[in-house]
């Protein structure tokens, strides 16, 4: 197929249309092959150039249309210096590339209805939802990282690092370095100064320089940040800069942005004489633009899907195998920002490839691997790592259960597990407890609160239903009762219940998000969850299901809080008056 050929054909479908007036095909070089046709387009009574261009993506991808010269009707939204006119965010869209023509009618309309907004002004806040990227197009700009949180709605003292005579990082505090890089800064060697940081009044519609104009005089700054400022942010700008100016300084400002959020900026003195630039008399011999990248937590954590609530939430994983790895790690890309892990194993090659963790971490503590692997990834972060068994760790003191919001238990031991289970309960402050495990040969896997409200523990679980039961089965289990499913491949020292990456990938998945659920509110009882596989892999081996494995899942669901046992010995419902209990079991409707 000839692409070139193909939008020949299209261009003189769209010259018959008429929808460019005087069409004709130039060559410009700086499109290259594309398809281009120029004609002329009015737009709120003016006549313009309007250029159509087709390049090799297209009907993929939109056409582009660009204004000749860029600026014809002024300095407006979404032009670019080039003159491509942005009437569309792609993301998400589907074209109908059968066709092409309606395409191209379709964008045309929306690029002029954008000129047209921009002439009459009725996108001019729309500058302000763009501003970092019309900053970025100025003249020469210099470069910020910025931790600063622009939440913060007073003009503020910032902390600057600089390196070579240029701006690096700036924060609200030394602080907020030490989150980010999740480590304390160096005692010394670090050249830092401080700046300011200026947040302006929700509502301001200013308008950014130009891209081909000089950059704003030290008095054009003082005017536009007085301007859009607060009555209180004026007086505590005007206090902070009492201080005998440096010859470089900064300032980073945060503006509000219409449709939400806030735009950083930032502006930076060279040459400064008398008073602070940004006070009467203050001057600065050269000012320049500085495009600030975001990395505050959060940006960065609502950006990747978290939720920024978590972070005052504490967060304990005991154990760190297949299942608790992937928790570790994504409860923290979730948002929890204060971690502890706890685990007495190291990773071994033979675990590789089921954990979320891989070679490099061989033969260590895999507390102490989770540890290094999320510091390393993830900024703000703090994991605490330690490596030794929950019992151990409980009576020498370097686990406090009640500092904790949510504790995890992850271990793949029941008795153990009940064990802690019974410990939470008999807390008076007792933390929401999340209970997880997978089954073999990936037949499901299953998580279960407690302590989220009133009534159902795991002990529940492993109470008879009835005097006709046995005690000690788990009676959410898939498997049927009374089968071993240790394998060994190579002697006792491999033994191993078989089961892969996917089943704990599945089964981390349900649980972190039952367990953020829990901790912003979200989920009102003790449900337990459970995911339903395939189950030729296991009956081929030769072993039995239970009956609770013929459930839909429909009704797995349905059913999530009816597994409490009123003759739980933890939480069942017992008189309490000078020496018993009474919990109420109340089910979430």
């Amino acid at each position: 197929m000839n692409e070139r050929n193909d939008h020949e054909d299209v261009l003189r479908e769209i010259e018959v249309l008429g929808i460019l007036q005087a069409p004709r095909r130039i060559t410009d070089p700086k499109f290259g092959a594309a398809a281009v046709l120029e004609g002329n387009a009015v737009v709120e009574g003016r006549e313009l150039a309007v250029r159509l261009v087709l390049d090799s993506t297209f009907p993929n991808q939109l056409p582009r249309f660009y204004l000749v010269p860029w600026d014809a009707l002024g300095f407006i939204p979404h032009v670019d210096p080039y003159g491509q006119i942005c009437f569309l965010d792609p993301e998400g869209l589907v074209l109908d590339r059968r066709h092409p023509v309606s395409i191209i009618q379709d964008a045309f309309c929306r690029a002029m209805q954008t000129l047209s907004d921009g002439v009459s002004g009725r996108n001019r806040a729309e500058f302000v939802d763009e501003w970092e990227v019309y900053w970025a197009r100025l003249a020469s700009p210099s470069y910020a990282v910025s931790i600063i949180d622009p939440s913060v709605d007073e003009v503020q003292q910032i902390v600057v690092i600089r390196q070579n005579d240029k701006v690096v990082w700036v924060a609200n505090h030394e602080n907020d370095l030490s989150a980010y890089f999740n480590e304390p800064l160096p005692a010394k060697g670090i050249p830092k100064q401080y700046g300011l940081y200026i947040p302006l009044r929700p509502g301001a519609s200013p308008i950014p320089p130009r891209p081909d104009g000089p950059f704003w005089t030290a008095i054009e700054t003082r005017d536009f940040l007085l301007e859009h400022l607060s009555e209180t942010n004026r007086s505590q700008l005007y206090r902070l800069t009492k201080r005998t100016p440096r010859k470089q300084e900064l300032v980073i400002v945060g503006i509000p942005r219409p449709s939400g959020g806030t735009a950083l900026f930032g502006i930076g003195f060279d040459d400064v004489s008398g008073p602070h630039p940004l006070r009467k008399r203050g001057a600065a011999k050269h000012l320049t633009p500085i495009v600030v990248e975001r990395r505050d937590r959060g940006y960065l954590v609502v950006r990747g899907g978290g939720d920024t609530t978590l972070g005052t939430k504490r967060v304990l994983l005991v154990g760190c195998g297949a299942v608790g790895g992937h928790i570790a790690i994504e409860v923290a890309r979730a948002g929890i920002q204060d971690l502890t892990v706890v685990d007495s194993d190291q990773l071994l090659p033979e675990n590789s490839f089921r954990h979320a963790l891989g070679r490099i971490w061989w033969s260590k503590s895999k507390a102490q691997a989770i540890k290094e692997s999320i510091e390393v990834e993830l900024p703000f972060v703090r994991v605490t790592a330690i490596f030794n068994t929950i019992e151990a760790a409980l009576a020498g003191g370097s686990v406090d259960l009640t500092s904790f919001d949510l504790v995890v238990l992850a271990l793949g031991n029941p008795t153990v597990e009940l064990a802690i289970n019974e410990r939470l309960h008999a807390m008076s402050q007792q933390p929401i407890a999340l209970y997880t495990w997978l089954e073999p040969l990936g037949i499901g896997g299953h998580a279960l609160l407690t302590g989220n409200a009133a009534g159902g523990c795991l002990e529940c679980l492993y109470t008879a239903a009835d005097e006709s039961q046995k005690p000690l089965l788990n009676r959410a289990a898939f498997a049927g009762p009374d089968q071993s499913f240790g394998r060994a491949l190579s002697g006792c020292g491999s033994l191993h219940t078989p089961y892969g990456s996917m089943d704990a990938v599945q089964t981390a998945n349900m649980a972190t998000r039952l367990a953020i659920r829990a901790l912003v509110g979200d989920e009102p009882g003790n449900p337990l969850l459970s995911w339903k596989g395939e189950s030729r892999a296991f009956e081929g081996a030769g072993y039995r299901l239970s009956s609770r494995y013929n459930a839909s899942t429909e009704e797995l669901w349905r059913d999530r809080y009816d597994y409490r046992n009123e003759r739980c010995q933890v939480c069942g419902e017992r008189d309490r008056h000078e020496d018993g209990w009474t919990r109420k079991t109340s089910v979430p409707s």
